[in-house]
């Protein structure tokens, strides 16, 4: 009896942060907006629905997290409904543990993910849609404290579509903006180019 109690306790806790949280989500970007981050992260395996930004979004990742969690919390109440032994009991115990095992090992390995480089949108096999990640080490550290005008993307068929720092998003940024440590660039720009050592100084 007491196993029953903490299951169905479970369970309603974890319906209850979904429907606060799609509420937070609803009232911070619009309903549609929410329904759209709950479709995908249902049928893909994706964390943002709308742009690289909202990886880096607390509520995006809580969401994330709950949706996730409930596959197992599914099966395991149509095991529950189904059967009631002991040993029922202990399975469910099982799969609520795995499943909390697997929901921080997805989220930890998503967010200690350190790509510098990673595809938002293909678009063919030669273009697409890239977010940059400038640092101190890496393929475009050199990057780090020069202007676009320095680097001359465009030569190089490489547009700089946004630049995320700090909170703030700079919108087509012209050449004089100077690069800093920490910037998501968001790129368009054809995959073969994309550097795998520094762009800087090259023809």
């Amino acid at each position: 009896m007491k196993s029953a109690v903490f299951f169905y306790l479970l369970v309603l806790l974890w319906g209850g942060g979904l429907v606060y949280q799609f509420v937070k989500l609803s009232r911070q970007r619009g309903k549609a907006w929410a329904a759209a981050c709950v479709y995908r992260l249902l049928l893909n395996n994706f964390f943002w629905p709308v742009g690289p930004e909202a990886r880096y979004d607390k509520d995006v990742l809580s969401m994330a997290l709950l949706v996730k969690a409930g596959a197992p919390f599914g099966f395991a109440l149509m095991v529950r409904f189904f059967s009631l032994t002991h040993w029922t009991e202990g399975v469910l115990v099982l799969v609520i543990l795995a499943a909390a095992v697997l929901a921080v090992y997805y989220l930890a390995s998503f967010r200690n993910e350190n790509q510098a480089i990673q595809c938002v949108y293909p678009l063919s096999e030669e273009y697409g849609v890239y977010e940059i990640i400038l640092g101190t080490s890496g393929a475009v550290r050199e990057w780090v404290g020069t202007t676009l005008a320095e680097l001359d993307l465009r030569r190089k068929e490489l547009l700089v579509l946004s630049i995320a720092r700090e909170g703030k998003l700079v919108t087509f940024p012209k050449g004089p903006e100077v690069l800093l440590a920490g910037d998501r660039l968001l790129v368009f720009g054809k995959t073969a180019i994309l550097p795998e050592e520094p762009l800087l100084g090259k023809d």
